[in-house]
């Protein structure tokens, strides 16, 4: 039997473009797989409520599990603990996949018995092509999906590029081995944003020298940034911006590298050119 994944949805105040994703997710073609929903919205209430209860009672891979709001990392951990696939797949709800065989690239993947987890390559709003300079990719490359020496994280998630061997699994279009996942300890549930960085530094401190974290140009996902709703991150102000990244600092950086600290002005002047980047870019 094919092994078994699970979907992991974490889903909040966006029913209708949650319903969408799931038309996508139930037109995959690999059979063995689950859909864990982990609904937190506020409103319940209209036709599209309805609609996803009669889409769970009418498909047996979906399970919906529903909450108050329980902010991101809980919410990741509760569809980690009633999920019963091997392979661990996440994805929010405001994104779709790129193609009916998203469920199963991320499988076949596994077929390499050394790699713990992965992030596939992330395109916005359905434009498929490389956005970046080819002068600038050597670097983009080198730092895709790694941290800088005061831990701070880069991305360049939309490179068409396989990369063995980076240092932190994106929060969408990611996954994972199931019981990699549970002996790392899951995701550190006081994080309000960038939740994703407390399981990365836990995970890598358990890799050996063989295993590995990669990022791979297949399978793509579509992240549609024009959706609103959800933890509203897109509206944040400058103030926000600057609370999350110092939060970022106190309560992931510092947590798991103690000895950072000396580094603080660093930090700070980080966080700074990172805050007046965020208001220049929105």
């Amino acid at each position: 039997m094919d092994t078994k994944a699970s979907v992991i949805v974490r889903s909040f105040n966006r029913l209708p473009a949650l319903l969408e994703l799931l038309d996508v997710l139930r037109t995959q073609k690999y059979k063995n797989f689950e859909i864990i929903i982990v609904e937190q919205s506020t409103n319940y209430e209209g036709n599209d409520w309805e609609k996803l209860n009669e889409i769970e009672a009418e498909d047996h891979r979906i399970k919906l599990l529903k909450y108050t709001p329980l902010g991101g990392p809980k919410a990741r951990n509760e569809g980690v603990k009633n999920a019963t696939g091997e392979i661990l797949i996440f994805i929010d709800d405001d994104d779709l996949p790129f193609s009916d065989q998203w469920v199963a690239e991320h499988v076949e993947a596994y077929k390499d018995p050394m790699l713990i987890g992965f992030t596939g390559r992330h395109v916005l709003n359905d434009k498929t092509g490389d956005p970046y300079k080819d002068w600038v990719k050597p670097f983009f490359k080198k730092k895709c999906m790694r941290y800088s020496y005061l831990k701070f994280p880069y991305t360049y998630a939309q490179l068409k590029v396989n990369i063995k061997g980076v240092e932190w699994l994106h929060g969408t279009n990611s996954s994972v081995r199931r019981k990699w996942a549970i002996k790392a300890g899951l995701w550190d549930e006081d994080i309000r944003h960038q939740d994703e960085h407390s399981f990365a530094f836990k995970l890598n401190r358990i890799l050996d020298e063989n295993h590995h974290i990669d990022f791979r140009e297949k399978p793509e996902l579509i992240r549609r940034t024009d959706i609103s709703g959800g933890m509203n991150k897109r509206n944040f102000n400058m103030i926000d911006e600057f609370k999350n990244q110092l939060n970022f600092c106190f309560k992931v950086i510092y947590r798991y590298h103690k000895h950072l600290i000396i580094l603080f002005p660093f930090h700070i002047a980080s966080v700074v050119i990172k805050t007046v980047k965020f208001k220049i870019m929105n």
